[in-house]
């Protein structure tokens, strides 16, 4: 029996691109009356990052990670330009849609926003899905070569190999 979907998890790079991935989210959160938590994932890789420490030392390491986080939480927050018009584009959703009056009230369907630290992406999306209580995944991916991404080393394989629960692809093009 398919479950009602309550939760889902919009995972973005915080690219341009996201927008229209966002805005299937949206029309799925609107049209099951449910709440969209947005995760963004920094990559940690450990060679990388040993070599960052032993060249800036410590504390200049810790305040990159620092700012790039709060960066990242920005932009997802809106205290961004691009955040901005995509909170706007969140409210265009709402004109008309007389089944949601609370969520228009409010003026977003999103219930949470995450910013958080892995070595891989994919379990980190495949983690906060069971965490959260999702029952869908949105993400996006280049239209050209999806079939050769999606059976590559690529995270929407990886989270297509590891999730419990549909996961909605959106091919864009990149401008």
């Amino acid at each position: 029996m398919v479950q009602p979907t309550k939760n889902i998890l919009f995972a973005s790079d915080l690219s341009t691109d996201m927008k229209q991935v966002f805005e299937h989210a949206a029309t799925l959160a609107i049209c099951n009356n449910a709440n969209i938590i947005v995760l963004h994932v920094m990559e940690e890789t450990q060679h990388a990052e040993k070599r960052i420490r032993m060249a800036f030392g410590e504390q200049l390491y810790q305040n990159l990670k620092s700012r790039h986080k709060d960066g990242a939480r920005d932009i997802l927050i809106g205290k961004n330009i691009d955040a901005l018009k995509i909170r706007q584009a969140i409210a265009g959703f709402f004109e008309g849609a007389e089944q949601n009056k609370e969520a228009a009230e409010n003026n977003s369907l999103i219930s949470k926003i995450l910013v958080s630290e892995s070595t891989s992406i994919a379990d980190e999306i495949v983690s906060t899905v069971k965490e959260e209580g999702c029952n869908l995944i949105v993400m996006g991916c280049k239209q050209q070569g999806l079939l050769a991404e999606a059976m590559g080393d690529h995270v929407v394989r990886k989270v297509l190999k590891r999730s419990n629960v549909p996961v909605f692809i959106v091919p864009f093009v990149e401008k």
